[in-house]
């Protein structure tokens, strides 16, 4: 399992946004920060700003922000927000049908790993992705 580049970029951002709380942010900024795209950047902002997750205000000390504590955003709240379902029932061999009736041969061996990546989805914060400064976002 990897999260899609949407995915990828919204939780950059956000933990970018926690990191430096101490003021806002512009969409340039964080395109040359995080070398994003600035189209798919700035649609993204608008979307997770029409989500709740990002605080948008204009003027001078304008900008983009967290609207939300970083304790209270989930990694499982990110991919919602986005439109990503967290039920990966998506076979892990690309099969269009794969369950315990009609498994395919790694039906058994995938279902541990997948009941780990949906509880550190739901208890992973934002936060604590941004706990060591030294890690990249």
């Amino acid at each position: 399992m990897h999260f899609s580049k949407t995915a990828e970029y919204a939780i950059r951002v956000l933990a970018y946004l926690h990191r430096y709380d101490t003021t806002s942010h512009s969409v340039n900024v964080l395109h040359r920060e995080l070398n994003l795209p600035y189209k798919y950047l700035t649609r993204l902002m608008t979307h997770l700003v029409k989500q709740g997750l990002v605080r948008s205000s204009r003027g001078r000390e304008g900008g983009l922000s967290l609207a939300k504590s970083a304790d209270e955003i989930r990694l499982c709240d990110i991919l919602e927000a986005i439109g990503e379902s967290l039920e990966s029932s998506r076979c892990i061999l690309g099969f269009e049908s794969c369950d315990c009736a009609n498994p395919c041969a790694l039906h058994d061996q995938w279902a541990a790993p997948k009941e780990l990546i949906g509880t550190m989805l739901t208890t992973t914060t934002l936060a604590s992705l941004t706990d060591n400064r030294n890690i990249k976002i």
